[in-house]
This record gives C-alpha cells, structure tokens and sequence, in this order.
C-alpha cells in the first residue's frame, strides 16, 4: 500500500488543504520531494486564492464553523505571502 492510498476522500478540511497547497507550492513555499525547487508563480498563486474565495462565497451558510475558519485562515495566509512575494 502506497501513502496516496491512505489520504482520505470526501473531508471538506482535508480538501480545503489539497487546494491551497497548489498555492504553497507556486509561491514556493513547499517543496515536493524529489522535484526541483518550483519557480514563485504569482498568478498561480493569485488564481488559487480566487478559486478558495470563490468556493467560500458558494458555500455560504453551509460550512461548519471549523471549516470556516480553516478556508478563511488559507485565504488570508496565502493573500499574505501573496503580497510578500510581491515586493
């Protein structure tokens, strides 16, 4: 059995994490094992913070309080090195 294997589906935080680590990733934040080290993409990154504000604003009054607060903390953490990696 292989880790992909053990990564559970159907978790709204877990999915949340998925998404936003696309964002991690092309702000250069996060490093696959075994890859080179990725280039910053800003407009990556932007585009995954519109598509987890977007999903927010969908699913508006539907999401339990931690899943909330989780989808608004990756939000604002990736705005933030958004505009960190900017200057």
């Amino acid at each position: 059995m292989n880790d992909s294997e053990n990564v559970p589906g159907g978790d709204f935080r877990i999915f949340l994490q998925k998404i936003a680590m696309q964002g991690f990733y092309a702000l250069g934040l996060i490093e696959i094992p075994g890859q080179p080290t990725p280039e910053t993409n800003l407009g990556m990154a932007r585009a995954v913070v519109d598509d987890l504000m977007m999903l927010r604003e969908k699913c508006e009054g539907n999401l339990e309080e931690g899943e909330r607060l989780t989808l608004d903390k990756y939000i604002s953490d990736l705005q933030f090195q958004v505009v960190e990696r900017s200057k």
